[in-house]
């Protein structure tokens, strides 16, 4: 009897202290769930791979982020069997909320965990069961809940070196937080379907502002004008209009399919160095049609077609030419894209993507088209605007020839024509002086270029000291415990440059790299052994990649670069391998 009022006594007082605290947290339930995902469907003995744990949050809550600044961080711990080691997680970006006067760094909705995985040379084939335990801490507003730890289990098929292995879940792998992070690819990946055309849309819209668009715009208008004049109604000429655009998205939507079916083949090639030279050259016979040296007309059959059923040909085959004409300058900016439905891999995908993006490239067309039958007769305006867009197409030519030049001449061919543009159309030209205007605006925006062009050719330094890439500095900084990071570039390649001129020249970016060991492969020259063996052993398949190695000599792959970045982000990544 005496032992039971004790032990009612305990359990009154168990209930008085932590009551409230039970109150508090309503018990909501699990709030955490996880899931566990491989890049490849078998795991080679002696080769690397990744591993995502993919955390899903309830809806209207919120958990602690892997950060110092969290009062409780999420942390995630793996275990597998002998033979396979990790490296440490990469947590994603935490987004920051204020609770109780006070910013603090929170995930939301569904996050992805990524680890660098290492199957030893030794591992038997067979099967191995990895398994993740994730402890976090959930809130609601300001109430927080006890913490909890969701766990999940994957089986891993093992095989021998030789055998092969194919990549899967590549929309996970291809995530913000992955190697594209801050890229148009990243963006896409991160995103849903509807998201991802309506952001593709905007950027072909974008697009549509390049000057390789230039010279179709007097074409454009010629062409469709004559097609009001010869009496087609305003809705006809809309439909012929639709049709021209119809014509520019096949033209894309079959560049994405190929990029698809090809892989990174695809992507690659169109940064080599003959490829540049070859979209110099394309710009300049455009820019030479803009100064009147000839024409750029639609071909003769099709002009002969155009009313009636054979307009509706013409203006399909007239918006098959313009993807082509237009293709030098859209091809670069949309790089990142190709290397994302290249790793999709899916024909169809690749196909319905690049649809979209040219809906947006040619909306502006569209427009430019439909209404084309009721512009004013073209005058001294368009001459001026022609000799422009030459200008433009001329600067276009001399900055991918500047990739491939040597850089003690290349630095100075895109001023070089921004000091021409900026004398001839400011003092030769006689068209833009008919409106006193239109000649003030055109000399201040003169001056302009021929200040910009001056300021273009000053002295400039990267901030970052770079050292040539060999296997043994790498293997030289995992002997010393040193950070490493990889630039693979080439003289040729146009993001390189952007690298340079960007991030790779900002002082904080140089600041947070202090304790890294630089190095930097060129691969200006494709077919030099070091760069294809370098290539080979880390899986580059463009320019510009910047790569990062941990402490113990490993890279860890998601932090990975593949194209342009802010400096922001740069350093992001940089703070990450530390």
């Amino acid at each position: 009897m005496r032992t039971y009022k004790l032990a009612i006594i305990l359990l009154i007082a168990i209930l008085t202290i932590t009551g409230p605290a039970f109150a508090q947290f309503g018990a909501p339930g699990r709030i955490v769930s996880s899931k566990m995902y491989l890049s490849v469907d078998k795991i080679k003995a002696g080769s690397e791979f990744q591993l995502a744990v993919v955390g899903t949050i309830k809806k209207g809550y919120h958990i602690g982020a892997h950060d110092k600044a969290a009062l409780y961080p999420a942390k995630l711990t793996l275990s597998a069997p002998a033979g396979i080691k990790f490296d440490q997680p990469v947590y994603p970006k935490a987004i920051r909320k204020s609770f109780a006067g006070e910013k603090l760094p929170v995930y939301e909705g569904k996050f992805v965990i990524k680890v660098n995985g290492h199957a030893s040379k030794s591992i038997k084939p067979g099967t191995a069961v990895i398994t993740s335990t994730l402890n976090t801490q959930a809130c609601k507003n300001d109430q927080c809940f006890p913490p909890e730890v969701s766990k999940a289990k994957i089986t891993a098929k093992i095989v021998k070196s030789g055998e092969k292995a194919k990549p899967v879940n590549p929309t996970i792998f291809a995530s913000s937080d992955g190697d594209e992070a801050g890229t148009l690819a990243g963006r896409l990946a991160g995103a849903s379907l509807l998201s991802r055309l309506v952001m593709l849309y905007f950027f072909g819209l974008l697009l549509a502002f390049t000057p390789c668009v230039y010279p179709m715009i007097p074409v454009t208008v010629g062409y469709f004008s004559g097609q009001g004049k010869s009496g087609t109604g305003a809705r006809q000429v809309a439909g012929l209009a639709a049709v021209y655009v119809l014509g520019l998205a096949l033209t894309y939507s079959i560049l994405g399919a190929v990029a698809a079916s090809t892989g990174g083949v695809f992507g690659a090639a169109m940064q080599s160095p003959l490829v540049v030279i070859g979209i110099a050259l394309v710009l300049v016979v455009l820019s030479l049609s803009m100064f009147g040296l000839y024409e750029l007309q639609p071909p003769a059959f099709i002009l002969r077609k155009s009313s009636g059923r054979g307009g509706v040909l013409g203006a399909l085959i007239m918006g098959l030419v313009f993807g082509v004409v237009a293709a030098p300058c859209v091809g670069p900016p949309i790089l990142g894209l190709l290397l994302y439905v290249a790793k999709i891999g899916s024909p169809v995908m690749g196909f319905f993507l690049f649809f979209t993006l040219s809906l947006g490239l040619g909306t502006p067309l569209f427009l430019l088209a439909a209404f084309s039958a009721k512009m004013p007769v073209p005058g001294m305006w368009m001459v001026a605007v022609k000799k422009l867009a030459g200008f433009l197409l001329l600067g276009a030519a001399a900055y991918f020839m500047s990739t491939v030049s040597p850089e003690n001449t290349g630095r100075y061919l895109v001023p070089l024509v921004l000091l021409a543009a900026g004398v001839y159309m400011g003092i030769f030209e006689n068209s833009i002086k008919s409106s006193r205007v239109v000649a003030s605006i055109a000399r201040v925006g003169c001056a302009v270029a021929v200040v910009l062009a001056v300021s273009m050719v000053m002295p400039h330094h990267a901030k970052l000291e770079w050292q040539p890439y060999t296997p043994k500095a790498v293997a030289s900084a995992a002997a010393s415990g040193k950070p490493v990071m990889i630039d693979f570039t080439a003289k040729w390649c146009i993001d390189c440059r952007q690298l340079e001129k960007g991030p790779f020249s900002d002082p904080r970016v140089a600041d947070a790299a202090k304790d890294f060991i630089k190095l930097r492969m060129d691969g200006t020259d494709s077919r030099a052994p070091s760069v294809i063996a370098a290539g080979k052993r880390y899986q580059v398949n463009g320019y510009p990649t910047v790569i990062f190695i941990d402490k113990s000599g490993h890279e860890i792959r998601s932090l990975r670069i593949a194209g342009l970045v802010n400096s922001k982000e740069m350093i992001r990544r940089i703070k990450a391998v530390q």
